[in-house]
């Protein structure tokens, strides 16, 4: 699943437009009017070390630093898990880059390139791994530290983000609420400004690959199992039927609610559980929507989890949705209870 993920967001940002917004929205510390962002130009990403050891990062961009002219290279890796070899991969990778350009020199390039390595991180725990090699080399005597390459990357916490703080007129801004919706309700909504957004001809490859990303990353893998859309041909195309899928949702659970309901009906009386297979038909709508949501932000939920949720009436499901808006984890969702526990 990980390397799917890379996948889906490497063509995503496969478009310059999403590397140019990334530098200009989300990495800090860089003199973005320095850099010349409508000459951004990918580049190979897979070097050939010493014994033809092959390494390969995950995308690498360039574009000219304005005031002197000189090349940077943007080093794009794509994360679903953390790695708290992080920073070792960043050096590896950037050694290899600088090495390679350095072959490939046609003697204009007389010191190392500037890189600026960017990790982009979309999983649900909060990035906890070191962000530099000195948080790796513990025990080593101060002195040492000079001697020792940084590995410091640029990160983007896809999740730990705060929507608030988003710039506006924004691809990654997109990806971001995107990611963070975690429900087709939302996630719908935020596509049609999307769609509206990105209306000029030249942007359907962009809507395309926001459509290809949204399909084989924000949506739950079950939908897309039962769904059709790999044949789907453009982003207008893929809004019908994430609106058509979310209705399909909604009569499932209504229906298998009120069959239930209409079963203990029978018990007692035809009259009376009419009336309760759709009240109970409504309920289980409800409760069917939350875990959706809870298992897409959250992944694999608990036993007891799914119990709670199955026990609960509708105010109390609605209280658990409106947390869901601004959790980071489970335990926050459920206020702190024991229960909990995965």
């Amino acid at each position: 699943m990980a390397a799917q993920y890379d996948i889906a967001y490497r063509r995503l940002f496969s478009h310059p437009r999403l590397v140019a917004d990334l530098l200009k929205g989300f990495v800090s510390h860089v003199p973005v009017d320095e850099l010349d962002l409508s000459g951004l130009t990918p580049v190979r990403a897979k070097f050939v070390g010493s014994a033809w050891r092959v390494f390969e990062a995950d995308q690498v961009w360039q574009l000219r630093h304005r005031p002197t002219g000189l090349p940077i290279y943007v080093q794009l890796e794509f994360q679903s898990r953390i790695d708290t070899q992080m920073p070792l991969r960043t050096v590896n990778y950037s050694v290899q880059l600088s090495m390679d350009v350095m072959r490939r020199s046609t003697g204009h390039q007389r010191g190392l390139p500037g890189i600026l390595p960017v990790v982009i991180y979309n999983g649900q725990q909060r990035w906890t791994a070191p962000r530099t090699l000195r948080e790796l080399r513990s025990g080593l005597p101060d002195w040492l530290e000079r001697f020792g390459p940084s590995g410091e990357y640029v990160l983007l916490d896809i999740h730990a983000t705060p929507l608030v703080e988003l710039p506006l007129d924004n691809t990654v801004s997109y990806v971001i609420r995107l990611e963070q919706a975690g429900q087709p309700q939302a996630m719908a909504g935020i596509l049609e400004e999307l769609r509206g957004w990105l209306s000029e001809p030249v942007d359907e490859p962009l809507r395309r690959a926001f459509y290809e990303w949204l399909v084989y990353v924000s949506l739950p893998r079950g939908t897309r199992r039962k769904g059709r859309w790999g044949r789907i041909r453009n982003f207008d195309e893929g809004l019908a039927m994430l609106a058509e899928r979310l209705k399909q949702w909604r009569q499932e659970s209504f229906e298998e609610g009120r069959r239930e309901g209409l079963q203990k009906g029978l018990k007692q009386g035809v009259k009376q559980g009419l009336e309760q297979g759709r009240a109970e038909g409504l309920l289980e709508g409800e409760r069917q929507v939350l875990l959706l949501q809870l298992q897409r932000r959250f992944g694999r939920l608990s036993r007891a989890i799914r119990q709670r949720i199955q026990q609960a009436d509708s105010p109390q499901l609605l209280q658990w949705a409106e947390r869901l808006l601004t959790a980071q984890s489970l335990s926050e969702v459920f206020d702190g209870d024991d229960a909990t526990g995965s």
